[in-house]
C-alpha cells in the first residue's frame, strides 16, 4: 500500500477542519469530538512527514525544552504578572527576582509556540496575555497552570529516570518491588502517594490534586454529561476518590437527581476531602460521606472498604498500578460487593482512559507518566477485559464518551 503524501494529507486534514467549522458548526457532537481527534493526528503526521525522520526526531527529543520553558514562566507567574495589562521583559524578570536572560529565553520560545503576543513585533520584549497564555494564570478561566508545574516538574524529573527505572526492575513482569522512575529521581522509600502525602511533600501534593482537576477538566470534560450517573443505584463507592472533584461536579450538574457516594481513598486524602467539603454546599455535603483505608491491605477487612454497596466506582486509579496490584484492588473490591447481606445484584464502573490506534498524543504521553510516577499504564481495552476477567468480572459493556475517559461496566461472578 502506498504512503500518502503530504499534499494528500493536507486535503484530508482540511476535510476534517471542514467537517468540524463547517456551516451548522456542531462542536458538541460526539461525530465533532471524533473528527477532532482525527484532526490532531492527520496534523502530526503530516509534521512528520514533512520534517522527514532526522529533522522531527530532534525536535522531539528537545520538546522536554519547551516543557522546561512552560514550566519557568508558569511557577514564576508571568501570565499573572501581566494579567490585562502589557510587561516589559525587564518589569517581568524584577518582578519575578530573576535574570532577565534566563526569562528572555523562556518567552521568546513560548512566543514562538503561541503562547503571549509580542507588542511591537519579534524582538521589542514587550508582552501581553492572549488565549494560550491566559490558561498559565492562577485566576484563569479554565487554567492549567499547577497541571503545567506537575507535568514539567515531578513528571518530567520523573521521566528522565525512566531507563535506570527500566534496568533496574530487570526482565519479566513489574511487581511491587520495582521502584518507580519518581522514587529514584528524588530519592525516597516509601510509596509515591505517602511521599505526595507527607508534610515535607504536602505542597506537591496539593499541586497535584489541583493538576489532575485541571487535566480532567481539559481531558474529560463531558464525562459528566456522557454518562446517565442519576441512574446509578445508592450509595455508590467511589474507590479510590480522593477529594471527590467527581462527585463536586455531579453535585453541580445534577443538584436533585446525583446518587449518594461513599468517597473512599487513603486516611491522609480522606482527612483533606473531608476539610474540603465542608465548605461545600449543605445539600451536597448530605449525599456525601467518607470512608478511609488501603484496598491493597491483605485481607478485606483490613481494607476498610464499604461493604455490601450496589454500585462501585474505580475512577482514575488503576492506571497508576502494575497488572497484579489492579488485580488485587478489583478482588479487594469484589469482596466488599458480594459481602453477606448486601446489594442483590451489585455493578462496578471502571472509568479509566483506554488506549486505542486513534488515541490523541496526549493519551500517550500520559501513559509514560503514570509509567514513571507509579510504574502504571494506558491499558487497551482487550488488556482491561483481561485484569477484569482475571479478578472474578465480567464486562457487560463500554460506553464511549467525548473524553479520553471510557466507563468499563462490569458485574461479580458468583464466589
Amino acid at each position: 500500500m502506498s504512503t500518502p503524501s503530504p499534499v494528500a494529507l493536507a486535503e484530508d486534514l482540511l476535510r476534517e477542519v471542514k467537517a468540524i467549522y463547517g456551516a451548522d458548526g456542531a462542536a458538541a457532537s460526539h461525530d465533532t469530538y471524533e473528527a477532532k481527534k482525527r484532526v490532531q493526528l492527520l496534523a502530526d503526521r503530516l509534521k512528520r512527514d514533512v520534517l522527514g525522520p532526522l529533522e522531527y526526531t530532534v525536535l522531539l527529543a528537545e520538546a522536554a525544552q519547551e516543557s522546561a520553558a512552560l514550566r519557568l514562566v508558569a511557577e514564576l507567574g508571568v501570565a499573572d504578572a501581566i494579567g490585562d495589562d502589557t510587561k516589559t521583559l525587564a518589569e517581568l524578570a524584577a518582578h519575578a527576582g530573576v535574570a532577565p536572560r534566563f526569562l528572555g529565553i523562556a518567552m521568546s520560545c513560548l512566543v514562538a509556540l503561541g503562547f503571549f503576543d509580542e507588542v511591537g513585533g519579534f524582538g521589542a520584549r514587550t508582552y501581553r496575555n492572549n488565549a494560550f497564555s491566559d490558561v498559565l494564570r492562577a485566576d484563569g478561566d479554565p487554567t492549567v497552570k499547577d497541571a503545567v508545574g506537575f507535568v514539567a516538574d515531578d513528571g518530567l524529573k520523573a521521566a528522565g529516570y525512566l531507563l535506570e527505572a527500566a534496568k533496574a526492575a530487570g526482565v519479566g513482569a513489574l511487581d511491587r518491588r520495582a521502584k518507580p522512575a519518581l522514587n529514584l529521581a528524588f530519592g525516597f522509600e516509601e510509596s509515591v502517594f505517602e511521599w505526595f502525602a507527607s508534610p515535607a511533600q504536602a505542597w506537591r501534593g496539593q499541586r497535584m490534586g489541583r493538576a489532575m482537576q485541571q487535566l480532567h477538566r481539559m481531558a474529560n470534560g463531558h464525562v459528566v454529561d456522557d454518562f446517565d450517573w442519576p441512574a446509578l443505584a445508592s450509595p455508590v463507592v467511589d474507590v479510590g476518590g480522593g477529594i471527590g472533584a467527581l462527585e463536586m461536579a455531579l453535585m453541580k450538574a445534577y443538584p436533585d437527581t446525583a446518587p449518594e457516594f461513599v468517597i473512599f481513598d487513603i486516611p491522609q486524602t480522606s482527612a483533606n476531602a473531608q476539610k474540603i467539603w465542608a465548605a461545600q454546599p449543605p445539600a451536597a455535603r448530605a449525599r456525601v460521606s467518607f470512608a478511609a483505608g488501603d484496598f491493597l491491605a491483605p485481607s478485606l477487612a483490613e481494607t476498610g472498604l464499604p461493604c455490601g454497596h450496589p454500585t462501585y466506582l474505580i475512577r482514575h486509579v488503576l492506571h497508576d498500578w502494575t497488572d497484579d496490584q489492579v488485580v488485587a484492588i478489583l478482588r479487594a473490591v469484589r469482596g466488599a460487593m458480594l459481602a453477606p447481606g448486601g446489594a442483590a445484584a451489585p455493578t462496578l464502573l471502571l472509568c479509566e482512559m483506554l488506549l486505542q490506534a486513534t488515541s490523541a498524543r496526549f493519551v500517550h504521553t500520559t501513559s509514560l507518566q503514570l509509567l514513571a510516577l507509579n510504574n502504571g499504564a494506558t491499558r487497551t481495552e482487550d488488556e482491561m477485559r483481561a485484569l477484569v476477567g482475571r479478578a472474578g468480572f465480567r464486562v457487560v459493556r463500554v460506553h464511549a464518551m467525548r473524553a479520553v475517559d471510557s466507563i468499563i461496566e462490569a458485574v461479580p461472578l458468583a464466589a
